[in-house]
């Protein structure tokens, strides 16, 4: 490898990726327990989830023989093993130790009381480690271009940007469903008007934006008026859907609630289910957990060490900062060298550092 293959970061792009790494985190596991396997909590609405191929190795080539494993028993009954990582799933109720993991031999060290299966469980390709039309893992070690992957709120699969069949917004979406569901739920053709995708005749344009007084005049359906638009687009394609709240939109008159249920897809209805609202979730949860373990802290604390910690906290931040202040400023690499060669400047400040004393009166 010559010096025009190597990739530098400068501090400053460490520390966004550090940032943005510490995010992402939190908006995943922040509203997961860490210690209590979630069976009891039933089928949860959304959480973090596992496929375990080491118990599972059948999973490789068939998701329905899956088992997905709650972030707890992840941690506890599962450390070592080789694990999927699935982002979150909805209406899920954690398998670890059930009748999936019969020929393993592995029990939950959790909960020990748990149902041979969880008849509601659904299971699709990432279970298995493959994602996408093109059915390949991610990240692909033999797909050498560097893609988005954008995740389907009905399927819940995950889609390379470039295989979606159609230009993907660069910012004004909120969430998106992949053509294969569009076709299988086609009730949402009528809702067009709230995608980017538009139509481009005017008298159809005209149908699927029907007026308000046009729903008003159509007959009642079982004592309800229905307030999905007559209009239909015919382009069986991936929709971006333009607005947060654009599932409020969606007609709720009696024939299409019972719609909703025949087609498994009720969920678009309830206001918790999207993945940015238990992103937000997970973040102000994780964020408060850290606040209360620095009370903690201090509140463990007598004043003198209390001060002590908070003068050799702002100390470490002040030098730590000021040092690495000329690396951001001149685009520079922190070596490792340098990061020891400041922990030892430090060290050898404390030992010349006069001892404080304090006093109350």
């Amino acid at each position: 490898m010559d010096d025009s293959d190597v990739v530098t970061m400068t501090l400053n792009d460490v520390l966004e990726f550090e940032d943005e790494m510490i995010e992402n985190t939190a908006a995943v596991l922040g509203a997961a327990n860490d210690k209590n396997c979630s069976y009891n909590e039933g089928y949860l609405k959304r959480q973090a989830l596992y496929s375990c191929l080491t118990c599972i190795p059948e999973a490789k080539t068939d998701p329905s023989m899956a088992g997905g494993v709650c972030l707890a028993c992840c941690f506890h009954c599962h450390d070592g093993h080789d694990l999927i990582e699935l982002y979150t799933k909805r209406n899920f109720r954690c398998d670890c130790g059930n009748a999936k993991f019969a020929n393993s031999g592995s029990k939950c060290t959790l909960c020990d009381s748990k149902d041979e299966a969880n008849e509601l469980n659904s299971y699709n390709q990432n279970f298995s480690g493959t994602y996408c039309v093109c059915h390949r893992p991610y990240p692909d070690p033999e797909d050498p271009i560097p893609d988005e992957m954008i995740q389907c709120i009905i399927c819940e699969d995950w889609y390379h940007s470039r295989h979606l069949g159609v230009e993907v917004p660069e910012d004004n979406f909120a969430e998106m469903t992949c053509a294969m569901c569009i076709s299988k739920h086609e009730f949402l053709l009528h809702y067009d008007g709230l995608t980017t995708t538009k139509l481009s005749n005017t008298d159809e344009q005209s149908e699927v934006d029907v007026t308000a007084e046009e729903n008003l005049n159509r007959a009642p359906l079982t004592g309800t008026l229905c307030t999905k638009p007559r209009g239909k687009s015919e382009k069986m394609v991936t929709k971006f859907w333009l607005e947060t709240t654009w599932r409020k939109q969606l007609c709720t008159c009696d024939s299409c609630l019972k719609m909703y249920e025949q087609e498994d897809v009720a969920f678009l209805l309830d206001n918790e289910d999207p993945v940015h609202l238990y992103e937000e979730k997970s973040k102000a949860k994780a964020h408060a957990v850290v606040e209360d373990q620095n009370k903690q802290l201090l509140n463990s604390m007598d004043r003198v060490q209390m001060i002590e910690a908070i003068i050799g906290y702002n100390d470490l931040k002040e030098n730590l900062g000021n040092y690495l202040k000329k690396f951001a400023e001149n685009k520079k690499v922190v070596r490792v060298e340098d990061i020891e060669e400041f922990f030892e400047g430090m060290k050898a400040r404390k030992k010349k550092k006069v001892e404080m004393t304090y006093s109350c009166r």
